[in-house]
């Protein structure tokens, strides 16, 4: 069965169980650009009284469409139910009261059933979401404090955990691109490529994948702070964010000189870098 057998099936079987005031599919089926791979994320209205039926209701439809092969329930008031079949077909339910059903539009959701007219009072899109300042700062210091700790751990021998650390760098780059992009809905990590102009992705792509070695870690590091320090500064003078400029100088010093001359770890300071 594929999704949309799956969404016409959904909708039918849930179509007399009046608990349910509500059925709207969210994610790429309710933005209206699913691929083969997408997974189906649904959203049902259903009053606080009536959620644990609606919960028992749901895992028995799923078991009556194909075997449940894992489970997962999250929250309470808003409840999120994740589960994937036998076949590998992934189905996300938020079960919410309808007072909840705010902060989305008419092309962010499309109605399955909807009882009480939810989807009409709707604005018919959501305007663009600009840089949340407060994510923005948090990414800039988390950047700086883990880059940081690369001192830390070659210092120690431990270069598997330096290329975890690696990957945290690269995540932050990428979260601080996605801040930069002024659409409503910037979709999930999944649709990343779908979301990030082309160049964007190239530089993600170009980053390294280090060894778990002394020299490929270091280099991988300042690789990677190079580009995301000129970013991060530009976003933050935007966005009239004051830079931690103790914090940055601190962090290039204790790494300068501890780690040796090569790379040159004070030519990331804000007043010298250069791409």
């Amino acid at each position: 069965m594929d999704q949309t057998e799956f969404i016409k099936l959904v909708a039918a079987k849930l179509s007399d169980e009046t608990t349910v005031r509500g059925l709207f599919l969210g994610g790429s089926f309710g933005r209206g650009t699913p691929d083969s791979h997408s997974d189906v994320d649904l959203i049902a209205l259903v009053e606080p009284d009536h959620q644990d039926e609606a919960i028992a209701t749901w895992r028995s439809l799923l078991e009556g469409i194909s075997p449940v092969v894992f489970w997962n329930q999250r929250g309470q008031g808003h409840v999120l139910l994740n589960a994937i079949t036998e076949d590998w077909l992934r189905c996300d339910l938020s079960i919410m009261p309808p007072s909840a059903f705010i902060d989305r539009a008419q092309d962010t959701v499309k109605p399955l059933i909807d009882r009480d007219g939810f989807y009409n009072v709707l604005p018919e899109a959501l305007p663009a979401k600009g840089p949340d300042p407060a994510k923005v700062k948090y990414l800039i210091n988390e950047f700086i404090r883990v880059l940081g700790l690369l001192r830390v751990v070659v210092g120690r021998g431990e270069y598997l955990t330096a290329v975890t650390g690696i990957g945290m760098l690269r995540d932050h780059f990428m979260n601080l691109m996605l801040e930069e992009v002024n659409v409503p809905d910037r979709g999930g990590a999944l649709h990343l490529s779908k979301v990030l102009p082309e160049a964007d992705m190239d530089l993600l792509l170009s980053l390294p994948f280090p060894k778990a070695n002394r020299e490929e870690v270091i280099d991988a590091n300042f690789d990677i702070a190079r580009h995301f320090l000129p970013r991060a500064y530009d976003l933050a003078a935007k966005l009239n964010l004051p830079w931690p400029d103790n914090f940055e100088k601190a962090t290039l010093r204790f790494l300068a000189t501890s780690l040796g001359p090569s790379p040159d770890w004070y030519s990331l300071s804000r007043n010298s870098v250069t791409d």
